[in-house]
């Protein structure tokens, strides 16, 4: 039989064999309502999976695989057919699709036909890999399969790239690159730092590691015990949309923001750092407070003061009315032993302090009482009547029995009285925050000023966060934070090196893979300036380091673009992937009123071409809200997106957006409104920043506008003028 009619049949019966085990799904999930005897909790749970078990079984309709491998087996040499999919499919014990996942689909993505390994539950499994093939498969129906020595520079691969924004991430695990799926397939005890050009898919392979290790570890590890911190709402959304089409449903997902005010516990305002970018984007932040505040010297400041109030707590006697039970000394001794390591919180220190101070009274309880009764006798001496002595004997009996129960009571209220809520500590710090500065830092009185107006308020800035934390990790930990084994971090780059530390010493079960790209750091007034630091913060430099220089995302004419703006500030280039697509368009627009119509008619042009999702790109948010007014006041009514908007909703795929934003998202044609000299100073590295970002957000097609001259990076493009 030809080999195309033999795969075509070997669909067929694929396909009949998912048809059946769907009806027999939806048989049962209907029959388990009536049958089950456990708990709600318990019949929730295998609802909830057998309704994504059906979800995937009618995904798998339209393409039960992508791939397949012919696998001969060195102990035994038989070979062994597998069909690769999006998800595994079993027929009885039978595997008909394995997924992804799966120790063995890993030959697919970094082995060469010939002799190969993989590593499986029980060792290092060698053998001969004699076909490896790929399938593009379309409702139900073989269109065509290709042979193949490597996942990467294929046809289909170059296919998957020219595709629109909607299908992307859903079809990416039939394409994942060999440097991709080594960090996807790393074990969950590996600590990894991507460093990842734009569009060298660092978001799709940290949601594809999720879903790896909620895959390969689901009998050890809960789905709800994976953490991803994402860099704002839009983005938080966007992933949401995603991890169900990966069958991962329960993994949580926060911003740093959101993490930090539920495990602060408090009711605070978290001020937008809208004003702040804004402000660094103008050029009109004139000092380094922010970036002081995210730093380990911070942190070494608010160490030092905890330490002096962990000692002051224990300044004062511990009395019972005027009677001296213990002096001071001795419980600030007491005290100071619980002290193993800094990292034991002021809680836990307290409770043991309590016990021992306790025990040490019961040991001495005759002692004290004898001392106590010949204090009580001088009172009751002095007493001039009857009734004063009578209120005495009560007063002294109820003294004795708290000394007989080892004055526990006592002891409770004296610390009780002596700790504070995690923001009134911080206000105390920042109060006195002069004598905690060891590093002499000159813009200390600016640091005391605005914070202290802001906690005036009850407001805070995302560089309060970390050190709010820090206290409340050193005080009284919350020990449910203590369940996460594994953390995904995007858009890292943004975080600072004291945000880094209190997410390892809150999350201490848990293991990282933190991705970023320095080049895109449009926070770097806070942000982490190279992946060192961290990796010695976070991993005691034992961390991976690994760099993603190849880019997906983009067409070479695009990239070679974006290679000039990031060469300009030394972040170097990338190593592009060869999709060639048009030349990017320079257009000088000198009319103000010129610009709207300008891009109405560009963004129709990319309609016609079939794009789906364009975004118009500013500086701003200021611009962007402009622009958006200009466009409707010339009749083109679209979104301009706002950090609560949903993008995954078709009525934002064509929308104006600012650079904040527009990070960490992509689009199949991109207009960079104002890309003058004037707005995008050669000069400021963070504006260099911003615009690579605004460029790398365009997967096929990019039109650059500007008025007067452009910025001096691009320059170069400019063989003639193009005047609009």
């Amino acid at each position: 039989m030809d080999e195309l009619l033999k795969e075509k049949e070997t669909l067929k019966e694929t396909l009949k064999t998912v048809e059946k085990l769907l009806i027999k799904e939806k048989d049962e999930y209907k029959k388990i309502f009536s049958n089950f005897s456990g708990s709600r909790e318990e019949l929730w749970d295998i609802t909830d999976r057998m309704k994504i078990h059906i979800k995937n079984l009618e995904v798998s309709l339209d393409k039960p695989y992508f791939a397949r491998i012919d696998f001969t087996y060195d102990d035994d040499n038989k070979t062994q057919v597998v069909y690769i999919g999006k998800n595994g499919i079993m027929d009885d014990t039978n595997i008909v699709v394995t997924d992804w996942r799966a120790p063995i689909s890993s030959l697919y993505y970094d082995a060469e036909v010939g002799k190969c390994s993989f590593e499986a539950p029980e060792g290092i499994i060698t053998g001969n890999m004699d076909l490896k093939r790929q399938y593009e498969i379309e409702k139900g129906e073989l269109l065509e399969y290709f042979d193949v020595d490597l996942v990467s520079n294929d046809s289909l691969l170059q296919k998957y790239l020219n595709t629109n924004n909607d299908s992307r991430l859903k079809s990416i695990v039939a394409t994942i690159q060999k440097e991709q799926n080594e960090v996807i397939r790393k074990a969950l005890n590996d600590n990894l730092i991507i460093q990842g050009v734009a569009g060298s898919g660092k978001t799709t392979v940290a949601l594809h590691r999720i879903a790896y290790l909620v895959y390969n570890y689901m009998k050890s590890i809960k789905q709800n015990q994976y953490l991803v911190i994402g860099p704002n709402p839009v983005f938080i959304k966007y992933i949401k949309s995603v991890l169900p089409d990966l069958d991962v449903s329960g993994v949580e997902q926060n911003t740093f923001e959101g993490f930090a005010k539920t495990y602060i516990g408090e009711d605070i305002n978290i001020n937008s750092s809208d004003r702040k970018v804004n402000a660094s984007i103008s050029g009109k932040l004139s000092n380094d407070v922010d970036k002081f505040k995210s730093s380990m010297k911070y942190k070494n400041m608010i160490e030092k003061f905890l330490n002096l109030y962990f000692h002051s707590i224990t300044s004062k006697d511990l009395m019972i009315d005027g009677f001296k039970v213990l002096s001071s000394k001795k419980i600030s001794e007491i005290f100071e032993s619980t002290n193993g390591n800094f990292n034991t919180s002021l809680n836990s220190r307290i409770e043991v302090t309590i016990d021992k101070l306790c025990k040490y009274i019961s040991e001495r309880n005759d002692r004290i009482l004898s001392n106590y009764n010949d204090y009580s006798y001088e009172l009751f001496e002095k007493a001039t009547n009857e009734n004063d002595r009578n209120k005495l004997r009560k007063k002294f009996a109820k003294e004795r029995e708290e000394i007989k129960k080892d004055c526990r009571s006592t002891i409770r209220k004296y610390f009780n009285k002596a700790t504070l809520s995690i923001t009134k500590l911080y206000r105390v710090f920042i109060d006195s925050i002069k004598d905690f500065d060891i590093y002499g830092y000159e813009n200390i009185d600016i640091i005391k000023k605005q914070t202290s107006a802001n906690i005036k308020k009850n407001n805070y800035d995302f560089e309060d966060l970390a050190a709010l934390m820090y206290i409340k990790q050193m005080v009284s930990p919350d020990r449910d934070y203590n369940k996460y084994k594994h953390v995904v971090i995007d858009e890292a780059q943004d975080l600072g090196e004291f945000n880094f530390y209190v997410l390892k010493n809150i999350l201490p079960f848990a293991t990282f893979s933190i991705f970023g790209d320095l080049a895109q750091s449009i926070y770097d007034y806070r942000g982490v300036d190279n992946w060192e630091d961290v990796n010695s913060i976070m991993f005691d430099n034992k961390g991976s380091i690994v760099h993603f220089n190849k880019s997906y995302r983009t067409t070479s004419q695009i990239m070679n673009v974006a290679d000039e703006v990031s060469d300009s500030i030394g972040l170097g280039k990338s190593d592009l992937v060869v999709r060639q697509g048009n030349p990017v368009s320079f257009n000088q627009v000198e009319e103000k009123d010129n610009i709207p119509s300008y891009i109405i008619k560009k963004i129709q042009d990319f309609k016609d071409k079939g794009y789906k999702t364009i975004a118009v790109i500013s500086k701003t948010e200021l611009m962007s809200y402009c622009i958006n007014d200009d466009l409707i006041d010339n009749g083109l009514s679209i979104p301009n997106i706002s950090i609560s908007d949903d993008l995954t909703d078709d009525r934002y795929s064509v929308c104006t957006i600012s650079n904040q934003l527009a990070k960490g998202l992509e689009f199949d044609a991109v207009i960079v409104n104002g890309a003058s000299e004037e707005i995008y100073s050669s000069n400021s590295s963070l504006d260099m920043k911003l615009l690579y970002v605004a460029i790398t957000r365009a997967l096929h097609e990019l039109d650059i506008i500007y008025s007067g001259e452009i910025t001096k990076p691009l320059q170069k493009f400019l063989t003639t003028k193009h005047k609009v």
